[in-house]
């Protein structure tokens, strides 16, 4: 078993079809899976033994490489924790957390590193303003909603203001922040009482994600943390389609900028890390590039809206801008139609 762990940790990260996940029905005496995989390290399809406890249970993966499991399948049915895949350990017991409480469509993210005390657990509703969260050694969890503002929609094409809600949010030294538009940062707070997330912002320079005369009219961005710094990828397209050509630009944070204060400054070196963006969890996640046997100072972006079915695989150079693109998964006949997710 020690063998197959390391031989399963060595091909971290992982890209992961969910439904590969779900279709696996592991022996009762078996502690992992053999699951078809992308592995980065090796620039192929592999296949890896993941854990049991990720079969038939909820699972919920996190920029951090920890993945939150609510028990479905055995007693008690709400139990949960934050389990590492490559061996399947339990970093962190949590409160109890049933399926049903769990919005249809979500992301999970850490404030820190598990299992230190006090590390907050946040799950974020993708079409709400509500939020599920707890501490590591805290005894429930807590339902919160918040106010970001409305849509600025056409009143013919939504008579109803839709308050908007977050699809990025990142940890960093023990905090949650998230990205507005022009880089405008934002930030929740769950110290005080009340069922509402106190919302902040932090004030720094509007920010134009690609350099003046560079025309293009759309854009994704990513927050990521890495080594305890905040950094946006800005992942641009000619015109309205997500497809080619694309350009990539990295920012970091600047917490200790002199006045006017914080400020994002264009990165063109991230040093020996690799930044993992997009699919289906749409998150940022960083990994340790020599570490993890994949090229360093590089975003590796999975596009999750290409029509193709291979779902193929930017790599950026941050340091000149070059791009490679890579195959990942053939479809197969009657598999429904999913962008993989990481594992980091």
């Amino acid at each position: 078993m020690a063998n197959s762990s390391t031989a399963a940790a060595a091909a971290y990260p992982l890209l992961v079809q969910r439904y590969g996940v779900a279709g696996v029905t592991p022996s009762s005496s078996s502690s992992s899976m053999a699951t078809r995989v992308f592995s980065l390290p090796a620039m192929k399809l592999l296949d890896v033994n993941l854990p049991v406890e990720m079969c038939g249970n909820t699972f919920l993966e996190t920029p951090q490489g920890l993945v939150l499991v609510l028990m479905t399948t055995s007693s008690p049915p709400a139990s949960a924790f934050l389990l590492d895949p490559r061996d399947g350990s339990r970093v962190a017991e949590l409160p109890p957390l049933g399926e049903g409480e769990l919005p249809a469509h979500r992301r999970c993210v850490l404030s820190g590193r598990p299992p230190e005390p006090g590390c907050g657990v946040l799950v974020f509703d993708l079409e709400s303003p509500a939020l599920l969260f707890c501490r590591v050694g805290g005894e429930r969890w807590s339902r919160h909603g918040y106010d970001i503002g409305c849509y600025d929609l056409p009143e013919e094409y939504c008579p109803v203001p839709k308050r908007r809600q977050l699809f990025d949010v990142a940890g960093v030294g023990g905090r949650f922040y998230f990205a507005e538009n022009k880089g405008e940062l934002g930030t929740l707070d769950f110290t005080g009482g009340g069922g509402e997330a106190v919302v902040g912002a932090i004030a720094i320079p509007v920010l134009d994600y690609f350099p003046a005369g560079q025309v293009m009219s759309s854009s994704l961005t990513f927050l990521v943390e890495s080594r305890g710094d905040l950094f946006l990828v800005a992942i641009a397209f000619e015109g309205y389609s997500i497809g080619g050509p694309y350009d990539v630009h990295v920012f970091r944070m600047d917490f200790s900028a002199a006045a006017p204060g914080p400020a994002w400054r264009r990165a063109t070196d991230i040093g020996d890390r690799a930044f993992l963006v997009g699919g289906d969890n749409s998150s940022g996640a960083s990994c340790s590039a020599s570490g993890c046997g994949v090229k360093a100072n590089r975003i590796y972006w999975i596009n999750g809206f290409s029509e193709d079915e291979k779902r193929n695989l930017y790599v950026f150079s941050v340091e000149d801008g070059s791009v490679e693109t890579f195959d990942t998964f053939e479809s197969l006949p009657g598999a429904p139609r999913q962008t993989p997710f990481w594992l980091v």
